[in-house]
């Protein structure tokens, strides 16, 4: 067994854990998030363990994958030791896959669904520590600019562009729980067009059009035009809430970018994905910025989000 699930209550830490190794996708962010172990308990079931890996939330991602699963939304959650951030969660059947862009296509209802579980996460009450995205990329780019780390060229002119991004969603809706994810890779499409949340290590008290917004930027333009996406995820299609998410969807695509140059320096040898993510969130954080849009976009959000 690992030491790592030590922590875990007497009965789950004896049980016969073996590693599944890290999961992620092959394009996968930050390094992929957690390590996870699967066992059998003495009742037959199948059992998941998850880890937080060094880059990664520890005890909040934890706390957050508890609270999807008392909401409905997230894998049952058997044990959890809050201190290392690992869980126990029942391990889902063959009947659920993991969210990609082809399959919420093909999905009816999925991206209603998928708005219906993150708000459901939003209305849960759970306590979590604040999280502003817009603050922790600033502190990346800063970071990089104090060792001198180059960014790509690509990601420069959207680097540029935050502080006046941050300024035109602040003030927003009061923070409420939200799952905050970007990665399709963190949702799970099981029978009837169910959705459930998995991961939680980007979870925290934030504004809800950032968490609308931040998986709004992967399912458009590939899964639906943005407007859509946004109607069916937030329930209505105010111009200025549209506009306001949209901006967070440019925050949260830096801020995984600087998150993934940040594990890949790290781990560099890593057998995750990199360079083709790296590219495909280049495109997303920087084509708003290139075309314009932006603009129009921050002018927008002042319109409010009612």
């Amino acid at each position: 067994m690992s030491a790592r699930l030590s922590g875990l209550p007497g009965e789950w830490a004896a049980l016969d854990w073996q590693p599944t190794g890290i999961g992620a996708g092959l394009l996968s962010w930050q390094g992929a998030s957690h390590e996870s172990w699967r066992a059998t308990t003495d009742a037959g079931e199948t059992v998941i363990a998850k880890a937080p890996r060094a880059h990664a939330a520890a005890s909040a991602a934890a706390i957050a994958r508890e609270a999807a699963s008392r909401a409905g939304v997230g894998p049952a959650v058997r044990a959890i030791d809050v201190a290392s951030g690992v869980t126990v969660e029942v391990a889902l059947d063959e009947r659920w896959r993991v969210a990609t862009g082809l399959r919420v296509q093909q999905t009816p209802g999925a991206v209603a669904a998928v708005g219906a579980a993150r708000r459901a996460f939003r209305e849960s009450g759970t306590e979590l520590p604040p999280r502003d995205l817009g603050a922790e990329a600033q502190a990346m780019l800063d970071a990089f600019a104090a060792v001198e780390a180059p960014l790509p060229l690509a990601l420069r002119p959207v680097a540029d562009a935050l502080p006046s991004v941050r300024l035109a969603v602040a003030g927003g809706l009061p923070a409420a729980p939200a799952w905050l994810s970007s990665e399709l890779s963190d949702l799970q499409l099981g029978p009837d067009g169910a959705v459930l949340l998995t991961g939680g290590t980007t979870a925290g008290l934030a504004d809800p059009l950032a968490d609308v917004g931040s998986i709004l930027t992967e399912l458009s333009p590939t899964v639906l035009p943005a407007d859509e996406a946004f109607a069916l995820l937030w329930g209505s299609d105010h111009p200025g809430a549209y506009a306001r998410a949209r901006l967070w969807g440019i925050i949260v695509d830096l801020w995984v970018l600087l998150r993934a140059m940040q594990a890949h320096a790290l781990e560099p040898a890593s057998e995750v994905g990199y360079l083709g993510y790296l590219m495909f969130r280049t495109w997303h954080a920087e084509h708003p910025v290139a075309t314009g849009e932006i603009d129009a976009l921050i002018a927008q959000a002042g319109k409010g989000w009612r």
